[in-house]
């Protein structure tokens, strides 16, 4: 009886362990930057949007990575009717096209972005559902 009860213990031990390792690698994960951003790679991240004025956090799967130079930021703030008029909104070079796990795909221009993580198992969360979940 008490080998059971000592192998049992273990086993719950170990196994809470292993829950709150890949639970932690989930959310928190490894510190990073969009501006390095990998195609394919899954970030957790809070985004800084001028419009509302409220931070927000997102995970997202990088589906592009865009560099703009000084002449294409300018190109688009003369065509572009987006916050045309708004003196806080501001091209920066980085943008990152990504897909949130409801399925909307979004850009966000990296120079936005705090804490920054790329989480460990974020492949398997966003591919199980779990990601939405958890950010």
């Amino acid at each position: 009886m008490n080998d059971a009860f000592i192998v049992g213990s273990v086993f719950a031990v170990v196994t809470c362990g292993l829950l709150a390792f890949a639970a932690f690698h989930v959310y928190a994960g490894v510190r990073d930057n969009l501006i390095t951003a990998r195609v394919g790679g899954v970030y957790n991240f809070v985004y800084h949007q001028p419009l509302h004025g409220e931070p927000e956090r997102y995970m997202a799967r990088v589906l592009e990575v865009h560099r703009l130079s000084d002449e294409s930021i300018r190109r688009l703030n003369r065509q572009s009717r987006y916050r045309r008029y708004d003196d806080n909104f501001q091209r920066t070079t980085h943008l990152v096209t990504a897909q949130t796990p409801d399925g909307k795909i979004r850009n966000f221009y990296a120079e936005r972005t705090t804490n920054v993580r790329r989480p460990l198992l974020g492949g398997v969360a966003f591919k199980t559902g779990l990601a939405s979940f958890l950010c």
